[in-house]
Formats: C-alpha cells, structure tokens, sequence
C-alpha cells in the first residue's frame, strides 16, 4: 500500500510540473531566495513601505542626463495605492494612485491628460515590481524556465531562471532573467528584454532594517541579448524606510 501511494504521490508531482508554468528546478531556487531575503511570512505580513529613492540617469557617453530625489509610498493591502512627489526646476511633482485613478500634479496644477496620466501609473507600476522580487516570483501567472549556471560580468556565477510576466505569446511581453547567487541564493541581478532593448541591473545592497531584505543601491547597464555592458544607464539609491505592519 505505502509503495502504492508513493507512485500515486509520484505521478501527481509529475503530472503537476507538466501541466504547470513552473519547473522545479525554478521553483525549489526561487524559494531558496524568498527565505534568504526574509521569508514569505514577513513579506506577507507588510502593509505599506515608504522610502526615498535618488535616481541618476547618464548618457550613452556617460554625461550625466539627470537626477532626482523621489519620496515613493507602496500600499500592498488591502489594495495597491502608489504615491510619488519630487522637485524638479524648484517645482513640486505629485503622482497618486488611490487604487482605482492616477492623478498627478505640477504645482498646483493638475494633468489631466489621459496618454500622460497612464505613463505615469506605468512608472510607478515599474517602480514597485522590481521590489517585490523575489517575493511574488511564484505567482501562478509567470512562466518560469531554469536557464542553469551562466556568468555576469566579472565572472560573477549564477543561476540563472528565465520568468515571462504575460502572454508568452505576445511579441510585446516584456522577458525577465532573474540571476542568483548559487550558495546564498540572494538574488543577485536581473535582467529585461523590453520591445525596442535589454537592461541589465544589479543589487549592490540591502536594508535590513524591515526583517526582509529590500534595495539600498542598485545599478543598471543598457547590454546586448548576452549581457555584454554597452554603457551605464542608471544608478538608484534607496533610504529613509519605513515599513508598516
């Protein structure tokens, strides 16, 4: 009877996997990472994070283009709701979402422009995915792919899980390379494939200050499909935070 229900046991796990967005390989890795990174059960349990975040932005020539202090709001429950303020030219910028609309702010003037209002919520949108990483990698909608051991620049080792938030079928979909560190699986790096370039961007280091580990500095290079540098796009700076339970 055991070795009956072993096989029973077996063939669920086979069939699972088959039917499944998820190989094991991704998934055993990924949970490696959630745990070193702070566990899913304190993750889960975080309401909002607030934090400042200093952006630099460089030229393909490695002029400086721009920079900028964001004060960026999260709220994870019981719905999302995103805020963004900053100065620019001595000019106060706000950028709200309340959950169902984006309103944003020019001083006291409000943009109502629809094309504008939703590029916005798409940065924010942007803003609060790569926070969530590794955390919300097991959603059921990601197509994950175990890609093995590769090298980053330096000869840095990692594995490497490919994960495709959409439509695989859509040319559109943005494609996501996730790259951790082979003993500690801290995520070390990931990189993007979006319509028109790929992106490489690195976590240089954590704040451990919340009981996860959430991004102090993190850079990000323009590179070719095979990770080659083609120059330095941007660096961030996280700091100030505060985490709600």
């Amino acid at each position: 009877m055991k070795r009956y229900k072993f096989l029973l046991a077996t063939l669920f796990i086979i069939f699972h996997y088959s039917c499944s967005n998820q190989d094991r390989k991704s998934v055993e890795i990924i949970n490696k990472s959630i745990a070193f990174h702070g566990g899913t059960e304190n993750w889960e349990n975080i309401q909002s994070i607030s934090m400042v975040r200093d952006i630099w932005m460089f030229e393909e020539n490695g002029d400086a283009e721009s920079y900028v202090r964001q004060e960026n709001e999260f709220r994870l429950k019981p719905y999302f709701e995103a805020k963004m303020s900053w100065e620019k030219d001595s000019i106060q910028h706000r950028v709200i979402f309340d959950g169902i609309k984006t309103q944003y702010w020019m001083g006291s003037n409000e943009i109502q422009n629809q094309g504008f209002l939703q590029a916005k919520k798409r940065e924010m949108d942007a803003a609060f995915y790569v926070m969530t990483k590794p955390f919300d990698l097991l959603d059921d909608k990601k197509y994950l792919s175990y890609e093995g051991k590769s090298e980053l620049s330096g000869g840095v080792v990692v594995e490497s899980i490919k994960v495709i938030d959409g439509d695989p079928k859509d040319p559109n979909t943005d494609i996501w390379w996730y790259f951790f560190d082979p003993n500690t699986f801290e995520l070390v790096a990931y990189k993007v494939k979006t319509s028109d370039h790929f992106s490489l961007v690195y976590n240089l280091g954590w704040d451990k200050s919340s009981g996860v580990l959430l991004p102090a500095r993190r850079e990000s290079y323009r590179v070719d499909s095979l990770g080659n540098h083609l120059y330095k796009r941007a660096s961030y700076g996280y700091g100030l935070y505060k985490v709600y339970r």
